[in-house]
């Protein structure tokens, strides 16, 4: 059994690595701040995160497609690039599969000002299915009832999961956010941005769940609150130096007095570089990091096993009647 449990641990490491060719971004898409127009986009991309140190970040790997329309709200032409001060319907669907799950997004978004600092509205519909890896997660630390430390970790997933005591199950979410962003000249820009997650998972696990998207453990109906902060600075046309911070956090549970289901969160900071050729159709982001539980009884690790790298990939499809920056 030992044997087995090796083997598909390597499986899924190498499911992961290869599948970082492309990129699904989750979290702050810096490679559409150099790659979207007006009008039509459609990218392919993928994404793979990994700790220095395994044992407890579950590493994370997506590929997916994704089409965007952008509306512009004034006289632009179809296929301009974003300019300084921008406005815009946005309509966004995406396909995307991980090695624990597979499934689509569909969103609307408005920028409705033409003034710096901007204001983005985004709504997004998720829904997914799990490869057979919903697990049973301890989700309050209760006397002889486990701890959370003993599940929320890379160890007890990558050894349950595909086995009998993990499931296929469905997922869909509702995510609603709001970012205000500020265009910094020659290409930069620094940002802030909020989401509300309203999270809804069928389980016969008693509603104790696993976001591997988010890297979390959540009840069948929880909430997720996610605050970002971001900022991407040019060095060169094709060079910028990238930020991303992250907090994150679920809801909480109460029940007859008692707590059935603890409030978990986690902040995470990565800095990298963003190397862009072709007008910024084709894109690839190295950043490294660390992240941390608020909690340290949450958490039973090293302070090794805290730190992070990440690649991501996005490509552009080139339309027609699409403007080049250099032009």
């Amino acid at each position: 059994m030992n044997k087995i449990n090796a083997l598909f641990k390597i499986i899924l490491l190498n499911v992961a690595i290869w599948s970082s060719l492309c990129f699904g971004a989750v979290g702050v898409d810096q490679s559409s701040l150099v790659g979207l127009r007006y009008g039509p986009n459609l990218s392919w991309g993928g994404m793979v995160n990994t700790p220095i140190v395994w044992g407890q970040w579950v590493p994370q790997a997506n590929v997916g497609v994704r089409y965007t329309w952008l509306e512009p709200l004034g006289l632009l032409n179809y296929g301009e690039p974003l300019g300084f001060a921008s406005a815009y319907l946005k309509m966004e669907a995406s396909v995307e599969v991980s090695p624990f799950y597979g499934g689509y997004r569909a969103g609307l978004g408005l920028r409705p000002f033409r003034v710096n600092p901007q204001i983005d509205f985004n709504f997004v519909y998720e829904s997914y299915f799990y490869f057979k890896s919903n697990l049973e997660m301890v989700n309050a630390d209760v006397k002889g009832g486990g701890h959370i430390a003993e599940t929320w970790n890379s160890e007890y997933i990558l050894d349950n999961v595909g086995h009998s005591n993990s499931d296929f199950d469905y997922a869909q979410l509702f995510d609603m956010s709001i970012d205000i962003s500020y265009s910094l000249p020659h290409g930069g820009v620094i940002g802030i941005g909020a989401h509300y997650v309203l999270s809804d998972i069928s389980t016969d696990f008693e509603g104790k769940s696993y976001d591997y998207e988010r890297n979390i453990p959540v009840f069948s109906r929880d909430y997720i609150v996610e605050i970002q902060s971001f900022g991407r600075f040019p060095l060169s046309e094709n060079v910028a130096f990238v930020y991303e911070g992250m907090y994150l956090k679920t809801g909480l549970l109460r029940s007859g007095g008692s707590v059935k289901k603890e409030s978990l969160s986690y902040r995470m900071v990565l800095l990298g570089s963003h190397i862009s050729w072709n007008d910024g159709l084709r894109n690839v982001i190295v950043k490294g990091g660390m992240w941390s539980r608020d909690k340290k009884r949450f958490y039973n690790g090293s302070f090794a096993q805290q730190f992070l790298i990440q690649l991501e990939y996005q490509g552009y499809f080139s339309f027609p009647f699409h403007s080049n920056f250099s032009k």
